[in-house]
Order: structure tokens, then sequence, then C-alpha cells
């Protein structure tokens, strides 16, 4: 054989070894291809939204633009939920507290969770019409998996901030607003001790010496002594849904007088009572 017609073959020989690897690029590119027809999710769990149908066309995401959204995914392994608490209740709420949660769509029952997010940042009011309470999103990770529960349910939480055992408290109904004359101290001033005689010791502790002219707005509880009502100044801690906790101003056993708010606001000192029987536990 020629030298000249061995360098040909040796020519047709490496043309074709390019072809074959072209071809194996091609193949490997056609594969690529094929394997994102199908798509694989990240994480188990359930599908909450489906946005495309079988044969749309969608869109590669690309750096600058988005692509098309083709479904949603939720794990409900894990479930959050988002709360809006109003700035001045900010301050009391800390990472780990414990909370109930209420879903409207389930009612009936509570679900335990903690506090496990604190917005630093005001939700924005959006619209021209938006009220102008300031809110701050605080997320609450519940401890418990719920099976019914959908994605945009609304609920409704309680925040537990602070527990006091032990504690003396009146009902929320019972508490008013008085102008009151008070002395030196801040404290109700009345004539004279001997005008409240049959006082319990913890509500002649506001009795004062006579007023100096100054009058201020008090908050406090009409006490019950022998058929007639006091109107007393309490000190108010913690505030629960149906009680406050009096940290100073009352005794355990001091009987207040409760109701609708109408009643209370008009009462007066000396007005007359009747104690009505506890009704039975039974």
């Amino acid at each position: 054989m020629r030298e000249s017609e061995l360098e040909a073959r040796q020519v047709d020989v490496a043309t074709a070894e390019q072809h074959v690897r072209q071809e194996r690029a091609m193949l490997d590119s056609a594969r690529y291809d094929l394997s994102q027809v199908t798509i694989v999710a990240p994480i188990d769990g359930i599908v909450t939204r489906r946005n495309i149908e079988e044969g749309e066309t969608v869109v590669v995401g690309t750096m600058n633009n988005p692509g098309t959204v083709l479904l949603t995914i939720a794990d409900f392994a894990i479930l959050e939920a988002e709360l809006e608490v109003d700035e001045t209740d900010i301050p009391d709420v800390h990472l780990g507290q414990e909370t109930t949660i209420e879903i409207d769509a389930l009612p009936d029952r509570a679900y335990r969770g903690s506090v496990t997010e604190i917005g630093n940042s005001p939700i924005p009011n959006t619209g021209q019409n938006a009220p102008q309470a300031t809110n701050f999103k605080v997320v609450v990770t519940l401890d418990e998996v719920i099976p019914d529960v959908r994605p945009g349910f609304t609920c409704a939480a309680n925040i537990t901030t602070t527990v006091r055992t032990n504690a003396v408290a009146v009902p929320i109904q019972a508490t008013t607003v008085r102008e009151m004359a008070v002395d030196t101290t801040g404290q109700i001033a009345r004539k004279t001790v001997d005008d409240y005689v049959g006082v319990t010791p913890s509500v002649s502790a506001t009795i004062r010496t006579p007023h100096t002219g100054t009058t201020e707005e008090i908050e406090g509880v009409f006490v019950i002594l022998d058929g007639t009502v006091l109107f007393t100044q309490v000190v108010i801690g913690i505030a629960g849904e149906r009680y406050f906790e009096v940290v100073d101003g009352l005794a355990e056993g001091d009987l207040v007088v409760t109701g609708p708010f109408n009643v209370v606001r008009s009462l007066a000192d000396g007005d007359s009572v009747q104690v009505n029987e506890r009704p039975s536990d039974r």
C-alpha cells in the first residue's frame, strides 16, 4: 500500500472518530433534555396548587426572568401559623413562649405550639382604606400534625406571656374608672375612717386623710361591705381573657360587684346591693 493511500485512510478514521464524538455529544444532550421532562420535587408533601394543565407550554426560568410555576407542594409535617400582633403587645412576646391555636375551620379544639419567629419590621398597610393599626408578624410552630388542615386557614392564638400562681384576681367586668379625690400620695382620700366602720383590712388601707382638692381617674372595684358598696382602688397586674390579676388593693375573700359594665359604672359609694348565692358546682 502506498504511503499516500495510508495517510488518506488515517484521515478517514480520524474523521469518523470525530463524527462519533459529535453523535455521542448529541445523545448526551438529548438524554439531558429528556431528563428535564420529569421534574422531581425536592421535598415530600401534598400538592396544594396546580397552575398548569397537561399539554401547556411552560417557560424555563433564567437569571433575570422567573420560570412558570407549575404547582405548589406543602410539607404538612411541620405546621406554622402566621399571626398579626399589635405593637403594644410585641414587647411581651418572646421566642419559645407557649401558644394555643384555634382554627376557625376546625372548631371545638385548641392546638399547642410555641413562638419561633418575631418580626422586626411592621406589616405594611396596603390600600387607601387600610387600617392604621401597626402589627408585627409572629410565627408559631405547632407541636402536632393536623390531618384536616389546609394552607390559608384563618386562626386565632393565645400567647402565654406570663404565668402567676396563687394570685388574687377579679373578673374584668368588675373593674371600672372613677374620678376621685386623692391625697398627696395619689391614693383615694376619704373624710374619716370612722365613716366606714366594718371595713376589711385590705380595703381600709385605701382610706386616707382628707383630700387637698386634687382629683384623678382611679381604676378600682366596688367592694361589698355589709350590704353596701365602697369603691376601692386596685393595682392591676397580668390581664387574662376573663380576669385581671390584682397586685394591690384587695385580699383573698373580698367580695366585689361584677356584672354588665353599665351597671358597675352606675354604682356609687353606699349603694345597697344583694349578694347572690354562688351556683352549685354540680
